[in-house]
């Protein structure tokens, strides 16, 4: 579906080039300085987009590990009937 979606992203934006194109033949003298340009900011910022993203999942770690825990730990609850008795505590705790 992802691929489905690039795809389609890819084609509509060509179709709008060819069609302005078509329009405005000068804008094909501008379009490699506009592409140009665009990849020069992607290279330039794409090393610190991937860095803040590695901040944030490492600054997200305790909070998944706990949540990680606490699913598996439900099997535990179910297994020895505890239900009954977390519910109650959880209910004691927030009140």
């Amino acid at each position: 579906m992802f691929v489905n979606n690039t795809l389609r992203g890819i084609i509509s934006i060509v179709v709008h080039i060819v069609l302005i194109a078509a329009v405005i033949p000068w804008v094909l003298l501008v379009l490699p300085v506009a592409v140009a340009v665009y990849w020069l900011l992607y290279a330039v910022y794409h090393a610190g987009i991937l860095r803040l993203q590695s901040y944030q999942l490492e600054s997200m770690a305790p909070l998944l590990t706990h949540v990680d825990a606490s699913v598996y730990g439900l099997s535990s609850i179910h297994a020895y009937q505890r239900v009954d008795y977390f519910q109650q505590r959880s209910v004691s705790l927030c009140t």
